[in-house]
């Protein structure tokens, strides 16, 4: 299991997590700031499961579907700020678990 965990990005009112395009049984292609239902943690950080199984129920609605072998991320961020632009914010990286 893949996951990111990062606080919001220092971006305009939208941004997204996307991968190019697994056929999965939810159809879902990005999770971000569309998803009403994505669950934070206290800290404000948010964990998404980039995964191809399916997680445990409370896990689901933070769950990207994703192939079984090898594909690309990409984090979307609409009308980033300068720290974004100017490279002195970057994402987490993404962590590999088993």
């Amino acid at each position: 299991m893949a996951s990111g965990e990062h606080a919001q990005s220092p971006s305009g009112p939208s941004r997204s997590t996307t991968h190019f395009f697994a056929p999965n049984a939810l159809n879902r292609y990005s999770l971000g700031t569309k998803n009403k239902t994505l669950a934070y943690n206290p800290d404000g950080s948010l964990t998404i499961y980039v995964q191809n199984a399916r997680p445990s129920d409370d896990k689901v609605n933070n769950w990207l579907p994703a192939p079984t072998g090898d594909f690309e991320l990409f984090l979307r961020a609409y009308w980033p700020q300068p720290e974004i632009m100017d490279g002195k914010w970057a994402p987490p990286p993404v962590e590999k678990k088993s």
